[in-house]
């Protein structure tokens, strides 16, 4: 697909159109070719944000919501409805480009907003709960190779993630964030159901557990426990001095058997 972008506004309608296309076909974003070398790269991300919360995400509170909805409705007027009069200026106004924006659009807008929000802007340190987010994150690496029965080729400060080939959960993609001022690495692998599991590691020392979280003694390992909304489920644990954070949209006792499992095959060997 050739185009040529001459305002910002001709470059917002392609880039809707192109990522709303792909996401209706369940298709990759399409390549476009252009004078302009960054439109590509900006369909390809908004489309894979827009993939990645398409059937997901972290709730997303509802003042968010309603702000950014009254916002859209000052600048392009009512959504829905009939059309409120209003009293036109008697200079002449350039007629503004008026998205077609729908509420699961919305939706997906805010939850991106949220994830940002809590990766980038925590003030209080790293947080568990936030690394458990990453769960409805886009990965931005290929997924690493399986060296052997018990470990993929990813390590993270002194940590070396787990194969769990055994049990039919393959590495699909990495990533890399900063949560809290603290680094934090990701390995995403996809569950038996497709479903995504996150399974991050924190460098440095310990990370405080969240005040609602349970302590289990799964198969003989020390793990803890806790829901952080919209069903997803979370795993922690220590390992080698750093924390592990283990997330899904699953259920807890599949989280709970992933985590233990190398722990309990190190002490067995």
């Amino acid at each position: 697909m050739r185009s040529r972008t001459s305002s910002d506004d001709e470059r917002a309608r392609l880039i809707t159109r192109l990522v709303g296309e792909s996401l209706a076909k369940h298709d990759p974003p399409a390549v476009v070719e252009s004078e302009d070398p960054q439109l590509g790269r900006q369909v390809d991300a908004q489309a894979r944000v827009a993939a990645a919360l398409r059937d997901g995400g972290p709730a997303v509170p509802d003042h968010l919501v309603t702000a950014i909805g009254e916002r859209v409705e000052r600048a392009y007027g009512p959504t829905g409805g009939r059309a409120r009069p209003t009293r036109r200026p008697a200079r002449r106004l350039a007629v503004a480009w008026r998205p077609a924006i729908s509420v699961p659009a919305l939706a997906a807008v805010c939850a991106a907003i949220v994830i940002a929000i809590s990766l980038g802007g925590a003030t209080g340190g790293p947080s568990i709960a936030a690394a458990a987010r990453l769960a409805y994150a886009p990965a931005t690496g290929p997924a690493p190779a399986t060296t052997s029965a018990r470990f993929i080729d990813a390590s993270y400060a002194g940590v070396t993630f787990p194969s769990y080939a055994r049990f039919q959960v393959a590495p699909t993609g990495v990533r890399s964030d900063h949560i809290g001022g603290r680094p934090t690495f990701t390995v995403f692998y996809r569950l038996r159901d497709g479903v995504t599991m996150s399974y991050s590691v924190f460098s440095g020392k310990p990370v405080a557990l969240p005040r609602n979280a349970r302590t289990f003694v799964y198969d003989g390992v020390k793990l803890h426990e806790f829901s952080a909304g919209r069903g997803l489920a979370v795993v922690t644990l220590v390992r080698y001095g750093r924390t592990c954070v283990l997330a899904a949209p699953s259920n807890r006792d599949i989280l709970l058997g992933l985590a233990a499992a190398p722990i309990r095959e190190q002490q067995a060997a």
